[in-house]
């Protein structure tokens, strides 16, 4: 039988601080003679100027890391020993970070890395099993520490994330967006004696937390409540903040641990709803809600009989101007290892299997698939250890307006990407990243005139549940298509991973199947045309099922164009970052709305002001409009750069031109960012 070795964060300290001590002049016999000169030139890329500051970093370990006591070789099966091999390895690089800190270091930003809070980080580092690897904040001292540090091969930043959505409401939309999802005229058909509502199957939803008292989901399904108990992966750094109800990096025990993150916000019930709190309650809704409205209307999620298994990844952090909301790699990564133990109890225990795993986030812009990166590499492992237990992974493609990049995770190659539709499949939404790694297209809505559909969020006053606004983006795609893998385990009993996904990802609309309501969505990269599938349920259901379409689903009544909201259409601002002068070199995008905003969307108030993490250097931005692709003018938007997270922190400049490099702002140093603010001006429609 095989064991899992485990170490939780406490019993981890503690074994650290008895076995070397929490302070004194380091340990001798973990430094190399010379700093690692590789290690140092990733250190200098990434560390802070600020002493005070952290910075979010996967360590990259080596092998011999792991030769101090602890494994017993050939015990066990060889995965066993290289477990145990990979622990030891972790264990002893953060032993060897506590007892060196406190000394002197030849070659360290000070004489001495203050150790003050760094058992605190330690205590909070992510010890991963999907590669040998730490994910932990650090000062600059200490990673100049790391050049020194035996063990330590490289060293790189973690990659911050946000939500993939743009944000009497028209559920009739909300409706339309689901039959859509199946063949355009009826949800969740019955095929032969099989209902496809993914009754018996279990979503995972890695976001902002989830409100299980919304009615849409304090309801019953087979197998007891909508929405199960989950955890809380939440990382403070920099004077930011937990979202785990235990004031800890983790809690997998509390009753409470993935509710929402409004209820553990510092600050005000409408700011953390303007950030972004209510938005896995949205995503868990599109896949899988049950509501009826007050006139008795039946409105539901692509799989309303499947329960929701949230997971809360996202934290808050502290700026000089305000609070935002953002997820790390790191805490996203720990959720997935999280859900993959949590499959293989259930299927062992014979409980309803989680069969999918919605990440309805992203961050970055990656032309190619990033497994060569090595945070990629942990995710594509992590990944794979999650499809081996029959969760596939959806990930939503990002919101940039892109068509040849998409963001992380999206790009690891093993991840189900999944871009944005425009309501009835009428073309890629304008704001959807998209690129050859795309896998399926789902309806996202778009906020050009076509329209937006309406999904569960909280409400601004405390004990009140019932709320609802229209959305849309890449994030309700990806919670449809995770809908739509529930519904499509309920079509065949028995059907193995790779059989759904099949059924998922193939183009069947090119074969010409005879009867077949199946669509796809052809989208031009800048260079050529690609076809992906659009998702169309019950064409899949039938593939999986191995059964030719029926006559009868294939003469859908014709659906009426929506119904735009507003004669004014919302205009979109995208902005750039480039890494070098001139936009070139990496490049990283954001969309908000800017301009005229039609009283239908008066919920958005007078402004739109928004913090994003971001993690590297600046040496242009370029603004335009995401439909017309012309420059901005005037002040229609302005991007402010922070080198630091703290709250102290002042901006290292703003530019409100339509692009400009910013040599000017940040000076010839170029240093790196740690956080940027786009303001865009908007004006209320009068009519």
């Amino acid at each position: 039988m095989k064991h899992k070795v485990k170490f939780t964060a406490s019993l981890l300290l503690a074994a650290l601080l008895t076995g070397c001590g929490s302070g004194g002049g380091g340990n001798s016999a973990t430094l190399n003679d010379t700093p690692n000169a590789a290690v140092a030139a990733q250190v200098a890329d990434i560390k802070p100027t600020n002493a005070q500051e952290t910075v979010s970093v996967f360590v990259a370990l080596d092998s011999s890391n792991s030769a101090a006591s602890g494994v017993v070789s050939g015990a066990g099966s060889n995965a066993e020993s290289s477990d145990a091999q990979r622990l030891q390895s972790q264990k002893n690089f953060l032993a060897a970070l506590q007892s060196n800190a406190a000394g002197a270091l030849s070659g360290a930003s000070t004489d001495t890395c203050s150790t003050s809070d760094l058992s605190t980080r330690i205590s909070q580092a992510h010890t991963p099993n999907s590669g040998n690897a730490v994910r932990i904040d650090l000062t600059a001292c200490e990673l100049d520490l790391l050049t020194k540090l035996k063990g330590v091969n490289a060293v790189y930043p973690d990659i911050p994330m946000s939500t993939q959505s743009q944000s009497s409401t028209t559920l009739s939309k909300t409706i339309a967006a689901t039959k859509m999802s199946f063949n355009g005229v009826t949800a969740q058909p019955t095929l032969g004696t099989q209902t496809l509502d993914g009754a018996g199957q279990v979503i995972a939803v890695l976001d902002t937390g989830v409100e299980d008292r919304h009615p849409a989901l304090a309801v019953t399904v087979p197998g007891g409540n909508k929405v199960l108990p989950g955890a809380c992966f939440s990382t403070a750094s920099n004077g930011g903040k937990s979202f785990c109800p235990n004031k800890q990096s983790v809690d997998t025990t509390s009753a409470t641990a993935a509710r929402s993150c409004v209820e553990t916000w510092t600050g005000t019930r409408a700011q953390a709803i303007q950030a972004g709190c209510a938005h896995g309650t949205g995503m868990a809704s599109a896949a899988s809600m049950r509501y009826t409205s007050s006139d008795n209307v039946a409105i539901k999620g692509v799989a309303p009989g499947a329960q929701i298994l949230p997971v809360q990844v996202f934290n808050q952090s502290s700026t000089s101007s305000g609070q935002a909301l953002s997820a790390s790699a790191g805490d996203l990564l720990a959720g997935i290892e999280w859900v993959t133990a949590q499959a293989q109890k259930r299927r062992a225990a014979g409980q309803a299997p989680i069969v999918a795993m919605n990440m309805s986030l992203g961050g970055g812009s990656y032309s190619a698939a990033c497994d060569s990166d090595y945070v990629g590499g942990l995710f594509k492992t992590a990944f794979a250890n999650l499809r081996n237990q029959g969760v596939l992974p959806l990930v939503a493609t990002g919101n940039s307006g892109t068509k040849n990049a998409i963001s992380f995770p999206a790009c690891v190659s093993n991840a189900v990407s999944v871009s944005a539709a425009k309501p009835n499949y009428a073309g890629l939404a304008s704001y959807a990243n998209f690129s050859s790694q795309a896998k399926v297209v789902a309806i996202g809505g778009d906020v050009d005139g076509s329209g937006r559909y309406a999904l569960p969020v909280l409400c601004t006053t405390s004990g009140s549940y019932d709320c609802w606004q229209e959305v849309a983006g890449t994030s309700p795609a990806t919670a449809l298509v995770s809908g739509g893998v529930a519904a499509l385990y309920s079509a065949k009993t028995g059907a193995t991973l790779a059989d759904v996904e099949s059924a998922l990802t193939t183009d069947i609309a090119a074969t010409s199947a005879t009867n077949s309501t199946a669509l796809h969505l052809i989208v031009n990269d800048g260079n050529q045309n690609i076809t992906r599938p659009a998702l169309r349920l019950t064409a899949s259901a039938y593939k999986l099922l191995g059964q030719s379409e029926p006559a009868t689903a294939s003469t859908p009544t014709p659906t009426p164009a929506p119904t735009p909201m507003s004669d004014t259409p919302m205009s979109l601002a995208q902005i750039c970052i480039f890494s070098k002068p001139n936009y070139t070199g990496s490049k990283a995008c954001a969309v908000q709305v800017y301009g005229t905003i039609p009283r239908v969307y008066s919920d958005l108030g007078s402004s739109n002001d928004l913090f994003y993490r971001f993690s590297g250097k600046v040496g242009s931005i370029q603004m335009t409009d995401l439909i017309t692709t012309q420059n901005l003018v005037g002040d229609k938007a302005t991007v402010t750069l922070y080198t630091s997270l703290r709250s102290s922190s002042s901006g290292s400049g703003s530019v409100n031109a339509s692009s400009a490099d910013t040599s000017t702002l940040t000076g010839t140093s170029n240093p790196t960012i740690r956080m940027i603010r786009i303001q865009t001006t908007t004006t209320m429609a009068t009519n």
